[in-house]
C-alpha cells in the first residue's frame, strides 16, 4: 500500500482557511478571478462609505445572485479587517436581498 506521499503529485499546496479537504478550487478574498464583472469603487473603510457602495451595488444593473455575491465578499472583507460598522451595512443588505429571494422562489 503506497502512502499519501508517494501518491501526491508535485508540492503540497495549502488550503486555505474554511476550505474543505481535497478541494481543487481556490478562493481569495482579494482575487478577481473575472474582472469583466466586476462592481467597480465598493469600499468599507468607514460606515458611509459601505452606504455608498450598497447603492452602488443596487444600481448595477447586475443579476440578483451578483448583487448577493458582491455584498457578500464586502461584508466578509470589512470583518476581516475588523471593520464591524461597514460589515454590518453590508449584512443589512443581504438579509434584504434574502427576503427578496425567498420571494423570487415561491
Amino acid at each position: 500500500m503506497k502512502r499519501f506521499k508517494e501518491l501526491r503529485e508535485g508540492p503540497r499546496i495549502p488550503r486555505k482557511k474554511g476550505q474543505p479537504a481535497g478541494s481543487d478550487k481556490h478562493s481569495d478574498l482579494y482575487t478577481d478571478e473575472n474582472p469583466k464583472g466586476t462592481i467597480h469603487g465598493l469600499k468599507f473603510a468607514t460606515v458611509e462609505d459601505a452606504e455608498k457602495s450598497v447603492k452602488k451595488i443596487e444600481n448595477s444593473g447586475k443579476s440578483h445572485a451578483h448583487k448577493i455575491q458582491a455584498a457578500i465578499a464586502m461584508e466578509q472583507r470589512a470583518r476581516v479587517m475588523k471593520k464591524k460598522g461597514p460589515a454590518d451595512v453590508y449584512r443589512r443588505y443581504i438579509e434584504k436581498m434574502k427576503k427578496i429571494t425567498k420571494e423570487r422562489n415561491k
